[in-house]
């Protein structure tokens, strides 16, 4: 028996098939399964496209990150990590995911228990629907499936996984209930398909005899007649009539032959129900070459990822929320590689990546790092349109020589010093008076440095 602090006394509960879990299932008629589980087991397409997305969402890894948006580092030592790739000792996570997607496709609701070792959860194991009823008073589950019980199982103690029901907020609603008149007209069109090969009295061709057979001529001429051309060893042996007998074969009325076009309804309003593109499960009847990639990419693209979010959603609500609350890490789904695309358009994609480094695009493929592929190369010919004006600019200042420094008018300047003795009759502001800037910063230097003022013409010279 489990206990609700998550002790394990007795083995894990078996499935069941009880639809009395579910009280708006009365049984049909015409013997037709009323319990979604043996809809599952006697049906074809519900048991096809259930499968195909448990398959679809057992199939993706689900690592846990911490929470870095820039680099998303993988926390696989985490024990949330540790607990998702082995979830009990008697299932992987392959076959939990497996399970909880068929249960909850099957009867709109599945529970994961969280089994405690001093507390700490250690493993989760399915708790079937049919088996678990929900009391409003204490607003706690009970788990009885006429082997184990758990009365009052803790909130906590769930992870529950849930398909919208608009008339309740605990039990969700079973895909398969707004398909019920469909599958029990499938349900039907089966019977009546068994009954006409076990009981159908029209044969399959009728021979007309212009007289009239004694019952011992009829059925020595019906047993010539299956002998020459009954089985599927006699097709196309040439049939000799005698005595002006004719042969008429039985074909299809047009009512029959639209009882196939309702068959092939049928098994589209089951995908239609399950949001799953027929081609997906090899309905084939208008898929084109064109259109068929395109299906197949939408199921996981359209029909997986609200799935995929809607059990991340359960997985951090009522197992990281409430067992680690103050660790920052999460689980995904990864559908890098359901997604990825052939060769030639991964490399495109790719080599149209600038954003990338050299070593990202590697781990894509599987490739081993190489050193100094972890950089970011950009085309530096692209540039935003404010920047081109200053980069021309820019290039052009590098490429210009440096301008030639202003020459100083000698003549006028020693004219200006003609008659002065001694450096102390010189007016500094008279020599340079009227020359250009760079000129008239010469001068004023070389009259600094000058001792006397033959120095000083010398160095104007």
């Amino acid at each position: 028996m489990f206990l609700s602090n998550g002790s394990l006394v007795t083995k894990t509960p078996v499935m069941l098939d009880r639809s009395d879990f579910f009280p708006y299932m009365p049984a049909m008629s015409n013997g037709w399964p009323s319990a979604y589980a043996s809809i599952y087991t006697s049906q074809l397409w519900p048991y096809t496209v259930i499968n195909k997305l448990a398959n679809g969402t057992a199939r993706l890894p689900l690592p846990v990150y911490r929470r870095d948006e820039l680099s998303r580092p993988r926390a696989d030592d985490h024990p949330m990590a540790r607990l998702l790739a082995a979830p009990n000792p008697g299932m992987s996570m392959f076959d939990l995911l497996f399970s909880t997607s068929a249960t909850k496709d099957i009867y709109g609701l599945a529970f994961w228990f969280k089994q405690r070792v001093r507390g700490d959860v250690k493993a989760l194991f399915p708790l079937h629907p049919a088996a678990m009823t929900f009391d409003d008073e204490r607003q706690r589950w009970s788990f009885d499936n006429g082997r184990s019980t758990m009365a009052n199982i803790a909130p906590q103690d769930l992870v529950v996984f849930r398909h919208y029901n608009p008339t309740s907020t605990v039990y969700g609603l079973s895909p398969m209930e707004p398909l019920r008149a469909t599958l029990e007209n499938e349900w039907s069109a089966r019977s009546a398909t068994s009954a006409f090969w076990a009981r159908g009295g029209r044969p399959g061709a009728v021979l007309k005899h212009p007289r009239r057979l004694t019952p011992p001529a009829a059925a020595a001429l019906s047993a010539r007649f299956d002998a020459l051309q009954g089985g599927s060893t006699n097709t196309g042996k040439t049939l000799v009539l005698e005595e002006g007998m004719d042969y008429q074969p039985l074909t299809l009325t047009a009512e029959e032959a639209q009882y196939i076009e309702t068959r092939k309804l049928n098994r589209e309003e089951v995908c239609g129900a399950y949001d799953v593109p027929p081609p997906v499960v090899h309905i084939l009847d208008r898929a084109t070459f064109s259109n068929i990639t395109e299906q197949m990419r939408s199921m996981y693209r359209d029909t997986m990822a609200p799935r995929l979010n809607a059990f991340e959603a359960a997985i951090e609500l009522e197992l990281r929320a409430v067992e680690w609350p103050n660790d920052d890490v999460y689980a995904e789904f990864l559908l890098d590689e359901v997604l990825r695309g052939d060769f030639e358009a991964r490399s495109a994609a790719l080599k149209s990546a600038d954003w990338m480094t050299l070593a990202e695009k590697r781990r894509i493929e599987n490739l081993p790092f190489i050193p100094g592929t972890d950089r970011i190369f950009m085309n530096t010919a692209t540039l935003p349109l404010d920047a081109i004006d200053a980069q021309a600019a820019a290039l052009v200042a590098q490429t210009e020589a440096p301008p030639e420094p202003a020459a100083i008018p000698v003549r006028s300047i020693l004219g200006r010093l003609s008659w002065q003795k001694t450096l102390d009759q010189v007016d500094s502001e008279a020599l340079i008076a009227g020359l250009p800037a760079t000129a008239a910063a010469r001068v004023t230097a070389a009259l600094a440095s000058a001792s006397t003022v033959a120095e000083l013409r010398e160095a104007i010279k």
